[in-house]
């Protein structure tokens, strides 16, 4: 899992992430390209409607763009760096920050689900592990079922001795297609992988991103 985005050149995701909140049922898509190296592009649509409340996040390795609808309002900087010595191989591998070929939306889903490397480290390693049997996913694509009970990497509302995960791994490249959030018999969290295309061609319009003369640009 943690060298998955080494097994493939071009991915293309479709996360839907449904979560139980103080508000009822939110659904949040996340559409995902990404091809090697460094070209990647996500767009995260709330409530099932493009045309309402979504945004865009856009990287050539070396800029990073982004548009929000709401706000109408888009940006252009430099991609965040590590501080030096951060990567270095002479640290060991609890301690260095992974770089990965590809960067993505940091502390996302599609994040965690393309670079499994921090959820391993931080938050798989920290719970008892039991493997559950095998499944299939996103148009029949072989998983193992990964059962995490009470992982200490955790919001406080959560923290539980009943809170648990469901991680469905995908077997050929490592890749997480499912990530359920439970307290005990309810699930708070369930987000899953339903279209998974891989090493597919991408057309480099995919990775333009086209904006009207109205929307205000900062950076």
């Amino acid at each position: 899992m943690t060298e998955a985005e080494l097994r493939f050149a071009s991915l293309r995701l479709r996360i839907e992430d449904r979560r139980i909140t103080t508000h009822g049922d939110e659904l949040e898509a996340h559409e995902v390209w990404l091809r090697h190296p460094r070209q990647a592009k996500v767009i995260s649509t709330r409530g099932g409607q493009l045309d309402g409340d979504f945004d865009v996040w856009l990287t050539d390795g070396e800029q990073v763009r982004t548009y929000d609808r709401t706000a109408n309002l888009a940006t252009a900087r430099r991609r965040p760096v590590h501080p030096a010595g951060a990567t270095s191989e002479d640290l060991p591998g609890f301690a260095r920050v992974y770089e990965p070929v590809t960067p993505l939306p940091a502390e996302s889903l599609a994040d965690t689900f393309v670079h499994p490397h921090g959820f391993c480290r931080n938050v798989l390693a920290t719970g008892k592990l039991s493997l559950r049997g095998t499944a299939a996913l996103a148009n029949g694509r072989e998983v193992l079922l990964v059962h995490c009970a009470h992982p200490r990497s955790t919001q406080v509302l959560t923290d539980r001795p009943d809170h648990w995960l469901e991680v469905a791994v995908d077997t050929q490249t490592g890749l997480i297609l499912l990530l359920a959030e439970h307290v005990g018999a309810q699930t708070t969290r369930r987000a899953e992988v339903t279209v998974v295309s891989i090493d597919d061609p991408i057309p480099d319009s995919v990775f333009n991103l086209h904006l009207s003369s109205d929307v205000r640009v900062i950076y």
